[in-house]
């Protein structure tokens, strides 16, 4: 078949074009078929990662023996295995991006991070894993680092075992106690009341700190023990200058890798001039002592390095620590050295402040 020139363009035969276009149509069916099928795949897999269930009057019976369970310490230890779990009083905390977000176990976790523990009681922490296996490898890098910060040590349910068997509600912070027996004495979804803390304490055999002791005398940028009669105080002291760019996660901060960044935050200093960043003084008497420079510290004051003040608070010269004294001025909190998230929150909560959450609110 001869082919038609016209103005010089080359035009292609009629069943040609008819088959580029039949072929251009058929590349098209199947790529708009595989972004339906990833599309579906992955809110598939939101659903199941990120959904949120609603809570009922009262949870349905457990079918399955918890001594069934092993959850994953992904590397970072032995397993734990339920079945394991006799000769002790256990409790077993069950968080999630969903509850963490809600904050809606923070009572709890207060409680249990502040309690003194008897031997015979061991906690536990579970992270709600289910459809994040892909990330595995990820998540124990972080895992790592992010065990430090806590008070229990932490493991991975991957595949939602933990709710299937105890019955708990996807998306909700979850709360287990078993007893020396393995058998379950509490289970429950969605945060605890003062009435249900009590009956926690008293199932644990937990109790609360002493009361804490008055402050020691002490003079420091301005303020002493009457200054902290009616309005709390904390003090931070920097053994070593910290300059903006030593922080990570800031802008303008310290740039390196994510094991470079998790490592900087464990040197005392950083952590406690990047902690009080994240806690804007409103109500409080706030004082970092010692050599800082370029840090957003919104309500704190900044004084010079005090020798007099170290010793009465019993700090040597290059430690870097953290002191609060409550508005009755009693010293409910003073550590040296690498001070973990959940010490933080703690040293804190006594003086009314907020800790930012990450966005700044």
């Amino acid at each position: 078949m001869a082919v038609l020139q016209i103005s010089g363009a080359v035009r292609l035969p009629t069943y040609t074009r008819a088959a580029l276009a039949s072929r251009r149509k058929k590349i098209l069916l199947t790529l708009g078929a595989i972004v339906l099928l990833v599309a579906s795949v992955l809110g598939y897999w939101a659903w199941i990662t990120f959904h949120v269930d609603d809570i009922p009057d009262e949870l349905p019976a457990m079918e399955r023996s918890p001594s069934e369970l092993v959850v994953s310490s992904l590397g970072h230890g032995d397993d734990l295995a339920f079945s394991t779990l006799r000769d002790q009083t256990s409790v077993i905390v069950f968080e999630g991006i969903q509850s963490m977000r809600s904050e809606q176990g923070k009572q709890v976790n207060r409680a249990l991070n502040r309690w003194t523990l008897p031997e015979t009681t061991k906690g536990y922490i579970v992270w709600d894993g289910e459809g994040m296996r892909l990330f595995e490898e990820k998540a124990s890098k972080f895992l790592g680092f992010f065990a430090e910060e806590l008070r229990f040590p932490i493991f991975v349910d991957f595949d939602g075992e933990l709710v299937d068997i105890f019955k708990l509600v996807k998306g909700h912070h979850g709360l287990i106690v078993l007893d020396p027996q393995g058998q379950v004495l509490m289970r429950h979804s969605g945060g605890l009341d003062d009435d249900h803390l009590e009956e926690l304490r008293t199932l644990l055999g937990a109790a609360e700190p002493p009361e804490p002791e008055p402050a020691p005398p002490f003079t420091l940028a301005g303020l002493d023990n009457a200054s902290c009669n009616g309005k709390a105080c904390l003090f931070i002291f920097v053994g070593k200058k910290v300059v903006r760019g030593d922080i990570p996660w800031i802008e303008n901060g310290f740039e390196g890798t994510r094991t470079e960044c998790f490592e900087r935050m464990h040197r005392p200093e950083i952590r406690l001039a990047a902690s009080a960043m994240r806690v804007p003084i409103k109500q409080s008497h706030g004082v970092v002592v010692g050599d800082v420079e370029g840090l957003e510290l919104e309500g704190w004051k900044v004084a010079p390095d005090d020798l007099a003040a170290r010793q009465a608070f019993g700090f040597e010269p290059e430690d870097s620590g953290l002191v609060v004294i409550d508005d009755k001025g009693r010293m409910v909190f003073r550590e040296t050295g690498f001070i973990p998230m959940y010490r933080w929150t703690l040293a804190v909560d006594p003086t009314g402040e907020k800790i930012l959450r990450e966005g700044g609110k």
